[in-house]
């Protein structure tokens, strides 16, 4: 039988088998995310089981790193929890024709997707087949550690130039303090959306499945990494990577409010927040800055 799927938090969440509790005593639901995440959904979990005692729910959660690696694997051998977070551009993989998952229309019955915004759900949507429920969307955003940016005597940037100066300034004054952390991801992400500023194209045509950028434009793409380690606006991954496989936010540096912010999805400030120490354990959330003669932010905001 398919699963049910139901998105949760920044991405999606896939539900449960469409069994009922005469057929089924157990359930298992797995995540990722950091303890704030964790703690919430057993929580959620205790609740669900308090209402329903004759069902009972088995966790399984981790960090990101590995989890679609161990979904796949758990998919191909058809021992997938009941209930799956996943992102919603994972649904190509693993349900691409719709009948990958159970179909949630079939449930318009007891599910009131009346709450749901069409465009919303049209995102978990694959062939006509509801394979999920957007419970949220988030944005990438910048969040800086107050404290740590007053005792540099620096404002937040406004813009590209500005960020490149804040780097500067806080070598000036310490070579262990950085205004930013990003890891892979998110620093790729924000190199993007300066291209996406700056050309006003994506880097790929999704149409012939091929890169759109010319040997100059990749310059551009790998110069504007270079130029934001080399002022000093975040360590670079070869510094990441001298401490440890560890997220960034469960790294020294970060937990004793040397690195001065992120450029993370919304969702996960709070996670990044719960982790620093005192007098440095407050973030805010700052400007989104573009370059000159630009009205977008060049990249995608926002996910189901």
């Amino acid at each position: 039988m398919h699963k049910l799927i139901a998105p949760v938090a920044a991405s999606l969440m896939l539900a449960c088998s469409c069994l009922s509790a005469a057929q089924a005593t157990e359930i298992r639901i797995s995540w990722w995310g950091g303890n704030s995440r964790h703690q919430a959904t057993l929580n959620a979990i205790k609740l669900f089981e308090e209402k329903y005692p004759d069902i009972k729910v088995k966790a399984e959660y981790a960090g990101w790193e590995g989890y679609l690696s161990r979904l796949t694997v758990q998919i191909a051998g058809g021992n997938e929890p009941d209930v799956i977070q996943t992102n919603w551009n994972w649904l190509p993989l693993f349900s691409r024709d719709g009948k990958g998952f159970y179909d949630l229309y079939q449930q318009k019955a007891v599910l009131d997707l009346q709450q749901y915004d069409p465009q919303s759900l049209s995102t978990t949507t694959v062939n006509g087949k509801l394979n999920g429920l957007p419970v949220a969307v988030t944005a990438r955003s910048f969040y800086y550690n107050s404290k740590l940016w007053q005792e540099m005597g620096v404002s937040y940037p406004q813009s590209w130039d500005e960020l490149m100066a804040a780097g500067r300034a806080f070598k000036a004054k310490d070579e262990e303090k950085y205004p930013l952390v990003l890891d892979y991801m998110e620093s790729l992400t924000l190199v993007q959306s300066w291209m996406v500023q700056k050309y006003n194209i994506p880097a790929i045509d999704e149409s012939k499945g091929k890169f759109t950028y010319t040997p100059q434009q990749w310059q551009d793409f790998f110069q504007i990494y270079k130029d934001l380690v080399d002022n000093h606006v975040f360590p670079s991954m070869r510094v990441l990577a001298s401490y440890g496989k560890s997220n960034t936010w469960e790294m020294k540096s970060w937990i004793q409010g040397k690195w001065g912010g992120v450029y993370m999805w919304n969702t996960n400030a709070v996670m990044y927040e719960n982790n620093l120490t005192a007098p440095y354990n407050k973030l805010e959330l700052g400007p989104f800055f573009m370059l000159p003669g630009r009205k977008t932010p060049g990249c995608s905001l926002s996910r189901p």
